[in-house]
């Protein structure tokens, strides 16, 4: 006969007496719950106006000519305001969408609350338009989307934009350095 485990509150050894194997099983079974859920987190599109840009991968977008919000582009990261080429990368990223209707499609936010995604004006990528022009670095932190990367291995080829400098900072880099800076002055 065969005896069966009674789980409760009174008996907490009850879960002592388990093989290993039962927990192990749980456990991949949650984790591929988890991956599952996140994997499949439904990506969430945006419609609006360009009406700021902040910097050369940031700005901010008017929804129905009532909310405003800072969208960060995923995928990238041009240099630093104070950075070579990064008055360029504003002024372009301002071109291409400054007062124009774009879509962002994304998934998640920043720690700084900003939506991180994808921005598209007339069905071209934004993202992959700053980065193939030479404004913006592939932020591999970040990012395994290999568009990007070969975009970035383009433009270095053809010494577009930032990458006409010989040995241009990436933006990591640069604030990085930066903090060390303000740490020991």
């Amino acid at each position: 006969m065969r005896k069966h485990l009674v789980f409760s509150t009174k008996n907490p050894k009850g879960w002592a007496n388990l093989p290993l194997g039962y927990f192990l099983y749980r456990f991949l079974i949650s984790l591929c719950f988890m991956v599952a859920c996140l994997k499949g987190h439904p990506q969430s599109i945006l419609h609006g106006k360009a009406i700021r840009i902040l910097d050369g991968d940031t700005f901010e977008l008017l929804q129905n000519n009532k909310t405003s919000c800072k969208v960060r582009l995923t995928d990238i990261d041009a240099p630093e305001k104070k950075q070579d080429f990064g008055t360029v990368a504003k002024q372009k990223l301002a071109s291409y969408i400054m007062g124009k209707e774009v879509t962002v499609k994304y998934r998640k936010f920043d720690r700084s609350k900003r939506i991180l995604g994808h921005v598209y004006y007339q069905n071209q990528s934004i993202n992959l338009k700053m980065v193939a022009e030479g404004l913006a670095w592939h932020f591999t932190k970040y990012s395994s989307d290999q568009q990007f990367g070969r975009a970035e291995q383009r433009a270095r080829q053809l010494k577009k934009g930032l990458w006409i400098q010989p040995h241009p900072v990436a933006p990591w880099d640069y604030r990085s350095q930066k903090q060390k800076n303000i740490r020991h002055p």
